[in-house]
């Protein structure tokens, strides 16, 4: 558990930045000051969240504590947040660098098994929650941690942000071997990103495929530093140019680029493709993580023949309690039993590695968010704003059905609803509805028509 590792670890270096360095100890004891103040024993938290030692110190002490943290990112959208801490009754909103707010609202029941809230993709907007558990977490962190052979004398650069189950499976993976982190609040293209990377002797980079591929333009050369010695990406399927090009160059300089998978209901971490198969297999995900087991289905929930593509099953003791939709659901227990039906269609080659091929519902990431097109357009169509939306993996392409539409309210509005970045973001207006088919939805290649008559 958690707690366990903050015990075991307590006199080692933690948090690492570059005006101060806590132990693991001292981390938990600066959290515990920052979350001084709320109602009760077990409150439930918004936490709005920053890569920064008080950030991951108020979090270690709200998951020590037994509190249940609901975790967003502190530019989250003032309305979305408002929305959310309303909606689940939340009691108290904890901004490590301003002060703790109590809400008065009504406290929800809460299940015992509860130990963090997850937004369903990072931030699109939705007010549907993930419920992980304690166990689950430390189950998955312990796989993360054997998957990728950690030691104490690990140190990543958290750059990610921690209410992405990515950015937070960094934290609790290097925690249970008792190693040390290195948080940044520079993007990519600061010089301050590199500085952290560099000054603090970081030993490893995490980052999804935007990183990867701004990492690419850079070149080895940025990369060549005598620490570091392993790089992860997971958030989407990196480019297999970008994926063999970092497998050449971590072979070459004795370095590992690992491939991973994953989705925050896993909690998160399912598949990691082994460094030695990653320049001949940039198209697979790999194998599971330690603990996690892999089911091929049909659409009747039958295994598929081998060789065949069916949607991926998992099974995992890190597979999240269920989803939330109200306050009504913090109380209920495991729901799905730790079986995790993905959403992605895999096969499973002669290398006895999976490759995903596709997906069974609408489903894309922008910029490692998972987001949800129907609920976009559905979303759009309730203020007025009726579209179309497609896209690919760090691309969404909306296209404006309304007469007289503006392209730039609606890209307001999908900020301020969806917290997506603009830059993975086109938009268009074909002014009058596409037409449909005889069932109502929209084909791809009809769609591409209509999107390039409108540009």
């Amino acid at each position: 558990m958690l707690t366990d590792a903050l015990a075991a670890f307590a006199d080692r270096p933690g948090l690492i930045a570059a005006d101060r360095q806590l132990t693991w100890g001292q981390a938990l004891a600066l959290g515990r000051q920052l979350i001084a103040g709320l109602p009760r024993p077990r409150s439930l938290v918004m936490l709005r969240c920053r890569t920064d030692i008080e950030s991951v110190s108020a979090l270690l002490a709200l998951l020590a504590d037994g509190h249940v943290p609901l975790l967003v990112e502190a530019d989250l959208a003032p309305a979305l947040g408002a929305q959310l801490a309303e909606r689940y009754r939340v009691e108290a909103i904890v901004d490590p660098a301003t002060e703790v707010t109590l809400t008065g609202a009504v406290p929800a029941e809460l299940n015992p098994a509860l130990a963090l809230l997850l937004t369903t993709s990072g931030s699109t907007g939705s007010p549907k929650l993930v419920r992980l558990s304690a166990a689950g977490l430390a189950a998955n962190a312990a796989a993360i941690a054997a998957s990728l052979d950690l030691s104490a004398d690990e140190r990543p650069l958290l750059h990610l942000p921690i209410s992405y189950s990515y950015g937070l499976s960094v934290i609790t993976s290097h925690l249970s071997v008792g190693a040390a982190l290195v948080p940044t609040t520079a993007g990519i293209m600061e010089p301050a990103w590199w500085a952290a990377l560099a000054d603090h002797g970081a030993t490893s980079i995490s980052g999804v495929p935007f990183h990867y591929a701004t990492l690419r333009r850079f070149g080895e050369a940025r990369l060549d530093l005598p620490q570091l010695r392993t790089l992860t990406q997971a958030g989407g399927k990196l480019d297999a140019k970008i994926a063999a090009w970092f497998a050449d160059f971590a072979a070459r300089s004795g370095r590992r680029f690992v491939i991973m998978y994953g989705q925050t209901e896993a909690g998160p971490r399912i598949a990691t493709l082994p460094p030695e198969h990653a320049l001949a297999a940039t198209d697979a995900i790999g194998r599971p993580i330690p603990g996690v087991s892999i089911r091929l289905v049909d659409e009747d929930g039958g295994d598929v023949a081998p060789g065949e593509a069916g949607e991926m099953l998992v099974r995992s003791p890190a597979v999240m309690l269920g989803y939330a939709h109200g306050p009504d659901d913090l109380a209920a227990g495991d729901t799905l039993g730790g079986e995790l039906a993905t959403g992605d269609v895999a096969v499973l080659g002669p290398d006895g590695l999976y490759r995903i091929v596709g997906r069974r519902s609408r489903l894309l990431k922008i910029f490692g968010l998972r987001i949800n097109l129907d609920e976009i357009e559905t979303r759009l169509a309730a203020i007025g704003h009726p579209a179309l939306a497609f896209g690919d993996d760090d691309r969404l392409q909306l296209l404006l059905e309304a007469p007289g539409s503006d392209v730039a309210e609606v890209r307001a509005r999908l900020t301020e609803l969806f917290s997506l970045p603009p830059r993975g973001i086109e938009i268009r207006s074909a002014g009058t509805p596409v037409e449909r088919g005889a069932t109502g939805k929209i084909s791809k290649a009809a769609f591409a028509a209509a999107w390039e008559a409108a540009a």
